[in-house]
């Protein structure tokens, strides 16, 4: 029997079809927000900038494709068996995880590293699952204190047991003989260091010595994992740590996931074993090749790179202060920080989230938070010094901050004249340098 012929034009893959006018308004929106992003300055210490070679890789054919597993687990070829499922295997792309865990592990003098965490928050669910059990005591850093807001729901939602590390707010630190006393009462199984406003090192080798050997330590390198990729600020692994972990958008200038790194191979090679059974089934294919590029690249470029981000962030404090702007210290520092990131109380009247906000509106991005019991603006210098700005952009940026305090002050909008030179500033750096993109965008 014939069957008759029937035009379905779904079927021949013929439809077109666009948005209605709803949707296109939506979209519209959007690409204004994107276009608006274009001539901002960003000084957001949580963000950063990939370059075009991650970001090519971040949308490209090979991201609508899972990624299983490890590059060990998967075999040469262009297919591979895992758990059962037989799927297509990307021999190019084994080659890319090999080279960037490699280099990975020199710049953060690991032994074992993987890149399959979704985020830095998901990295740390994985981190706390897998290695304490329900019951355990977790030691972590208050939100007051600077730490992550999720941490402590994230210990009470996995069932373990969740204390705040004593802290010294004026020098910004552990409190390291109140620890000892309350290790002594009750000790944990892991301390987990969430710092996020990284203003000067963690004693580490001090708390490996007061918790002693088996209690898990574990460094949330979110801020500056590429301070420590470039050598600078601290080591934690060789200060004691056993894990470094968090995600990869700050000074790490990759894309949005996380990333765990061990000090001990066959502990980090266990944990991905189990990882990949429990925690991690696709993981974002093109984020991950594009963490795999950055990798390749702060392996290049990550001593210069962060020698220009401290450069430019002490710049930067020495024109706040001489723009009228406080800045805060840590007791008895010598500097304002001693990372990429700066924390300031106000000018004249003007603070906290009412001179954030003020900030933003003009294109320059920040953000503002609680830090030692007041509301400060904090600010890093991580983007900008990827997009190539120098000592004297950081004295326009400091004039440009004032000229919008000023004017928040009076009680009056930004001006337009302010906006219009941020714009400029955003245009005048809009390539990306330490990276692979070109011999021109390198340096």
């Amino acid at each position: 029997m014939t069957r008759p012929a029937v035009v379905d034009a779904a079927a021949s893959g013929t439809v077109r079809g666009g948005p209605d006018q709803r949707q296109s308004a939506l979209l519209a929106e959007v690409a204004a927000d994107a276009r608006r992003v274009g001539g901002t300055v960003n000084l957001a210490a949580f963000e950063n900038v990939l370059s075009g070679t991650a970001r090519a890789l971040l949308a490209g054919p090979l991201a609508d494709r899972y990624l299983i597993g490890r590059e060990h687990e998967r075999g040469p070829g262009t297919t591979m068996l895992r758990a059962g499922l037989l799927s297509a295997g990307y021999p190019g792309v084994d080659g890319l995880e090999r080279a960037a865990a490699a280099a990975t592990q020199r710049m953060l003098g690991a032994s074992w590293t993987d890149f399959r965490p979704l985020s830095g928050l998901h990295a740390t669910t994985c981190t706390i699952a897998l290695l304490t059990r329900p019951g355990d005591l977790v030691l972590s850093i208050a939100p007051a204190d600077g730490g992550h807001f999720a941490t402590r729901p994230l210990l009470e939602a996995l069932g373990r047991r969740s204390a705040y590390l004593p802290w010294d707010a004026a020098a910004g630190t552990v409190d390291l003989t109140r620890l000892a006393t309350a290790r002594a009462a009750d000790p944990a199984a892991m301390v987990f260091l969430d710092h996020g406003v990284p203003l000067a090192p963690l004693p580490v080798r001090a708390l490996r010595t007061v918790m002693g050997g088996e209690t898990v330590l574990v460094y949330d390198a979110s801020h500056t994992l590429g301070l420590i990729a470039g050598g600078a600020f601290q080591d934690p692994l060789g200060e004691g740590c056993d894990i470094i972990q968090g995600n990869t958008h700050k000074s790490f200038p990759g894309a949005h996931k996380g990333v765990i790194a061990f000090a001990d191979a066959e502990t980090g090679r266990r944990f991905s074993d189990r990882l990949g059974e429990s925690m991690v089934s696709s993981q974002a294919t093109g984020a991950t090749l594009a963490n795999y590029v950055t990798a390749l690249e702060m392996d290049v470029h990550a001593p210069a790179y962060v020698a220009r981000m401290l450069d430019n962030q002490a710049a930067l404090a020495e024109a706040l202060g001489e723009a009228g702007f406080r800045l805060h210290r840590l007791a008895g520092a010598r500097t304002a920080s001693r990372s990429h990131v700066l924390v300031v109380d106000g000018h004249g009247r003007q603070a906290g989230y009412e001179l954030a906000a003020a900030l933003v509106r003009s294109g320059l991005l920040l953000n503002a938070r609680p830090v030692a019991g007041k509301v400060r603006l904090r600010l890093g210098v991580q983007e900008i010094t990827r997009r190539g700005m120098r000592r004297p952009e950081m004295w326009r940026i400091a004039d440009l901050m004032a000229e919008v305090a000023v004017s928040a002050g009076r009680g009056g909008a930004v001006r337009e004249t302010t906006t219009a030179r941020v714009r400029a500033l955003a245009e005048e750096f809009g390539r990306v340098h330490f990276a692979f993109d070109g011999v021109e965008a390198v340096s």
